[in-house]
Formats: structure tokens, C-alpha cells, sequence
């Protein structure tokens, strides 16, 4: 099936390429986090590890192919290895298994006399989702003594059924987008600023090895800017005589009840240069907004109450108006979608040709039935880890809703750092009530948080991004499926192996990072609270969701009515989260330079001074990616130059 001389491009030596550095992130990312408290580089939709390695690939291997005289990687089987190994940025650290280990034994090995989760939590977590040893627990967070191997026979059934419920949720995910791909590519034509980058470098000419892209000068004066700031910082961690230049910089006004963080990131700088600028105003309209609204709330100190978890620092009105706007979008892009979602039901029930299934991932009846099958599954496994039906059904269309859209976000602003508004398994609380939800529930909703909580990249998002390249450069998409499943089976195994191996020979609560220590904590006392604390529907919050959507559906309309209006609405789905709380000025810089660009010099300045932006999202994650390796070599850790 995957020939080596195919004409489609996904060629055998492409895919075992692509296996080989799927296995490398997904060893790397926890080892770069855990041990060496190091940049994240899988962590977030900007997939910093598949850039650095993609760099190497086509600067360093590809041309080291070339010299000595064997073939090197053509266009499409680039593109093959960077749609693997952005799939796998999305599952090792905050997008799985990072955040999936430390929960199945934090409630046991946290559990005190004092917090009662002895008597509060496990008796509520069915015997089949964790580790039954105590031995094995606590030598996952303690480390194992000398010469004890990692008890895989206890870890083995547990991890079997939460790697099964996974994939079935990322086999919904795929049928949805599938479904969508059409709509968001060729008829919407969404631009996908996350594909620009890796398309500029694997451009290459049958005579050149190296892109073009790469032998502009300008590409290396961007890159040099983050790269050289970065590496001083660097060196100021090894040598302290080497002073450190510190670009973070915060306004407090209002009494200090107004914090505005202005601090640069020429990652997001670069990407951000890419959209309209009616796109990139409202991500940082709405950012100081958001700001500002929260001011005057706490002057008058008035709320709906405490922040959410995952949802700060936005305050819960802050935060479910941006919910509402998100469902909103996701709703009338299935509404906008209507007469394409029509020709694909009657081609799959009715086998119609009035539409074309060919290029996409698999058919639209494999991906309709695929869709109802994985959804049935993913429902009854909800329901036998504790959930009743309706909290299991609230649920997961809540997190579905907010992958879809997310992802619609992602495509079309190429954003590098987000996460949902509101966490999904919040949501479900605040519309149900505890005592609909059960503690059975809730606990089964607490150790979702390894999936459906801190969202900040997701297999459909990335994948969305795959499937554009795959566009551009014209692979085959019927094998491209398989060799996706290839790239999530190899991260998924790579990555528990890893975590496993790294927790059970420093010990959880020794190494960095949020997984090991915060999280089961938080889940913990989240869930505990809420079992002993009965909680009705929170209507403030499930209104202020209706005032997030009307108000969306507001600024569509003047969007749509009024050519001129220059505030895009999908900035409000974003809220104020603490991605957006980082980003959101260097948003607004690219947002500056690049009016006052296409103002005096057009398009055409713009065009060429693209290569300078791109050149400073690789200097970004290229110079991170340098300093892992370097501090893997030397033991020095905390050389962090991503957003944590």
C-alpha cells in the first residue's frame, strides 16, 4: 500500500522517517519538561518540536543526503514526515500522556487524613481505570528502588482502556473533520497560518535541495533576532557574567486592578504577521477588553463567582461570554456548512456524485458511520467509568463542540498558544448541578482533565493543519489515513513508555513541571469540593454563555452586512486565558507593523519581507530546540524560551 516509488508521494521510506521522529517527540517532550524543566515544545498548537526537527530534516539531513550521493526527501515526502510529526506534538505532554499518568495515582498517593479522599474520591474510581498496587503508586511518584523494573502488568489494563477510549475520541475528531475539510479548505479557503512555515521549507527544486526560503537573507535576520536573544539568556545560565536581557514588561493601571503584560514573543510575532488584519485586531481588541471588564469588576467587586478552573486569569462572566461566542461559531459553521453537509449525507446513504469523496481521509459513509460508531463508544465507556447517561452525553458534546471549534480557531488565525474558554468538564457541572452529576461522575470528570481541561493542542487541530499540506502538495489522502493512525500509535506507545520510565526512575514529585504535583492536587481538591459541596445549575454562568452567543451572532451579522467593519468576531470565542494573557500584545505588534507595512509599501513589501517573520518563528523554536539539546548534554536545566 505505501510503495516506495509511489506517484502519490507517501513513500515507505517517508513513513518510517516520519515513524522514527514521531518516537523522538515523544520521548523528548517528557524528558525535556520532567527532567530538564526545559522549553515545551509539543505542548501548545504551534508544534515547536516538529519545526525544530523539521528544520534539521530539511537544512541538515536533506542536504547531507544529497553530498553523499543518495536521494534526498522530496516535496511530498517532507510534507509527509512534518504532517506525522505535528499529530505527534499533539499527544505526549498537556495534549495526553503527561497530564493522563500523574492523575491515576495522584489521588491515592496525595490522599491525607485532612483532604479525605480516601473516603471521598476512590471508592468512586472503578478498579479498571487505575493501578491497583500501592506499591506501584507510590513508587511512581517516589521512584523505584534500585534494581525494581516498572511494573508493567499492573499499568497494562488501565493504560489499555484509556488508550482505547483515546483513540476513539480521536477517530470522532477525525470523521468530523473529514466532514468539514471540504467547507474550511476549498469553499471558506481558511487560511491555516500554521502551514505557511513548514511549506516555505520544504519548497525545494529538483536541482536545489535547499528551499528558497532558506537562502533568502531575510529569513536569517528574523531567525538571528529571537535566536541570539535567546541564546545570551542561555549563556547567562551557564556563565552569570553574562548579562540577561529580560523583554518582559507589564502596566498596571487603575489602581492596579488593570494589568496590562506586554511582553514580546517573536513566535506569535511571526505567525500573527500572516493573518488579515481584521483578524489580528480582534484577537487583541478583545484581549484588552476582556482586561478592562475584569477591572471594573473587581473595583466594584462584583462576580458570578470564583474563577474557573483552567479558565483564569478571566473572571467566570470574562469567561463563559467567550464559551457562548465559541458555540456560536461552531454553530453557524455547521449552519454555513448546511448545503455541503446535505450533498455528504446524500453521498453517503445515497451514494449521489454530486459530490467528489476521492481526496478525502476515508468516505463520507466511512466517515458518517465511523462518527455514530466512535461517538456510541465513546458514551458507553463514559457511562461504565461512572458518568449516568445524561451527564456522559452534556459532556462529551461539550468537549467535541469546543475541539471542532478550537480547531476552526486555529485554522483560520494560525494561533500558536490557546485553550478553551471553559473546560469542558466545568461546563457540565455549572449546566447539570452536582446532584445530577453524581460523585461518581464528577470523579470520572476529574480525571478527564488529562483530555478535555487544559486544551491547548488537540489531534483534530493538528491534523486540520495536516490536511492542508496535503492539499498544497497533492498527496494521496485515502493512504494519508493510515499513515496518521501509524503517527498516533507510535506517540501514543513512545510517550507512556517515557513517562513511565522517567517517573519511575527520578520519582513524580522530584521532577518539573505541573504534571506530577499540581495537577492531581488540583483535580483532587476540585472533585472533593464539589462532592462535599452540593452545587446547583449556575444560571448567572449559563447566562452569561446566552450573552457570549448573541453577542457573537451580533458582530457576525455587522461582519457580514458592513465591508468596512474592521473588528473580526472570532476574537471574542478566545476569552482571556492564560495563553491569551501572553500573547495578545505580540499580536498587536504584528498587527502595527503590518498596517503600517501594507499603508506605505503594499503588498508587494509585504510579500517580501515575509520571509524575515517566518524566519523568526524557526529562530524561535530553532534556538529552543538547540539549548534542549544542549542542557540534555550538560544537565544545566530551566532554559525555557516557550510559553510553559
Amino acid at each position: 500500500m505505501l510503495e516506495s516509488k509511489s506517484k502519490k508521494g507517501i513513500t515507505k521510506r517517508s513513513v518510517i522517517w516520519g515513524s522514527c521522529f514521531c518516537f523522538l517527540i515523544s520521548l523528548g517532550e517528557p524528558y525535556g519538561v520532567l527532567v530538564l524543566n526545559g522549553s515545551p515544545m509539543a505542548a501548545d498548537f504551534s508544534a515547536g518540536a516538529a519545526l525544530f526537527l523539521f528544520f534539521i530534516i530539511t537544512c541538515l539531513l536533506n542536504p547531507f543526503l544529497s553530498y553523499c550521493g543518495r536521494t534526498p526527501l522530496h516535496r511530498k515526502e517532507l510534507a509527509t514526515i512534518y504532517i506525522m510529526m505535528i499529530v505527534a506534538s499533539a499527544i505526549p505532554s498537556w495534549g495526553f500522556t503527561m497530564n493522563l499518568i500523574p492523575l491515576l495515582g495522584g489521588f491515592f498517593y496525595y490522599a491525607t487524613p485532612e483532604n479525605e479522599w480516601s473516603s471521598v474520591i476512590q471508592p468512586h474510581i472503578p478498579s479498571w481505570l487505575i493501578p491497583e498496587s500501592t506499591e506501584a503508586i507510590w513508587n511512581l511518584f517516589e521512584g523505584s528502588p534500585q534494581g525494581l523494573s516498572i511494573p508493567w502488568d499492573t499499568w497494562f489494563g488501565p493504560l489499555f482502556a484509556w488508550t482505547f477510549f483515546v483513540l476513539s475520541v480521536y477517530c470522532v475528531t477525525l470523521c468530523l473533520l473529514v466532514i468539514l475539510r471540504k467547507q474550511w479548505i476549498e469553499r471558506e479557503r481558511l487560511l491555516f497560518p500554521l502551514s505557511t512555515l513548514p511549506l516555505e521549507m520544504c519548497n525545494t527544486h529538483p536541482n536545489r535541495v535547499l528551499a528558497p526560503f532558506f537562502r533568502n537573507k531575510l529569513t536569517w535576520v528574523g531567525f538571528s533576532l529571537p535566536a541570539s536573544i535567546n541564546s545570551i539568556n542561555a549563556l547567562s545560565v551557564f556563565y552569570p557574567f553574562v548579562p540577561r536581557i529580560d523583554l518582559t514588561s507589564q502596566i498596571l493601571l487603575w489602581r492596579n486592578n488593570i494589568e496590562l503584560l506586554c511582553t514580546p514573543r517573536f513566535e506569535v510575532i511571526g505567525l500573527s504577521y500572516l493573518l488579515s488584519l481584521d483578524v489580528s485586531i480582534s484577537v487583541w481588541f478583545f484581549a484588552i477588553l476582556s482586561i478592562f471588564i475584569m477591572g471594573c469588576e473587581r473595583i466594584i467587586g462584583w462576580n458570578i463567582g470564583p474563577i474557573q478552573p483552567f479558565s483564569d486569569p478571566a473572571t467566570p462572566s470574562v469567561a463563559h461570554i467567550a464559551l457562548g461566542a465559541l458555540f456560536y461559531l461552531v454553530a453557524s459553521t455547521f449552519w454555513q456548512s448546511r448545503s455541503h453537509l446535505k450533498n455528504v449525507f446524500r453521498k453517503a446513504v445515497k451514494g449521489d456524485n454530486r459530490i467528489d469523496d476521492s481526496d478525502e481521509l476515508m468516505s463520507y459513509r466511512g466517515a458518517l458511520g465511523g462518527l455514530a460508531f466512535f461517538t456510541a463508544l465513546c458514551l458507553f465507556w463514559l457511562s461504565a467509568a461512572g458518568m449516568n447517561l445524561a451527564t456522559a452525553i452534556v459532556f462529551f458534546l461539550t468537549a467535541i463542540i469546543i475541539f471542532v471549534g478550537l480547531a476552526r480557531i486555529v485554522s483560520q488565525t494560525g494561533l500558536a498558544y490557546g485553550r478553551a474558554p471553559v473546560a469542558a468538564p466545568m461546563f457540565t457541572v455549572n449546566s447539570l448541578g452536582t446532584g445530577v452529576i453524581g460523585p461518581s461522575g464528577l470523579t470520572t470528570l476529574s480525571l478527564s482533565f488529562a483530555w478535555a481541561a487544559d486544551i491547548r493542542t488537540f489531534v483534530m487541530a493538528q491534523a486540520a493543519t495536516g490536511l492542508k499540506l496535503s492539499e498544497v502538495t497533492r498527496l494521496e489522502s485515502r493512504r494519508l489515513l493510515l499513515v496518521l493512525l501509524i503517527s498516533i500509535a507510535t506517540t501514543l506507545c513512545g510517550s507512556i513508555v517515557a513517562v513511565l520510565h522517567i517517573a519511575y526512575k527520578f520519582g513524580g514529585i522530584n521532577l518539573s513541571g505541573w504534571q506530577f504535583i499540581g495537577l492531581p492536587s488540583f483535580a483532587g481538591n476540585w472533585v472533593s469540593h464539589n462532592i462535599n459541596n452540593s452545587q446547583p445549575i449556575q444560571f448567572w454562568h449559563l447566562g452569561f454563555t446566552a450573552i457570549g452567543s448573541t453577542l457573537m451572532a451580533i458582530l457576525s451579522l455587522l461582519k457580514a452586512r458592513f465591508v468596512g467593519f474592521s473588528i473580526h468576531p472570532i476574537g471574542l470565542t478566545l476569552g482571556f486565558t492564560h495563553p491569551i494573557r501572553n500573547i495578545w500584545f505580540s499580536v498587536f505588534v504584528a498587527w502595527l507593523i503590518k498596517a503600517l507595512i501594507l499603508k506605505y509599501g503594499g503588498a508587494n513589501l509585504y510579500s517580501r519581507l515575509k520571509p524575515f517573520f517566518l524566519g523568526m518563528v524557526l529562530g524561535t523554536f530553532g534556538s529552543a530546540g538547540f539549548w534542549l539539546i544542549v542542557s540534555s548534554i550538560t544537565g544545566v536545566g530551566g532554559l525555557i524560551f516557550t510559553l510553559g
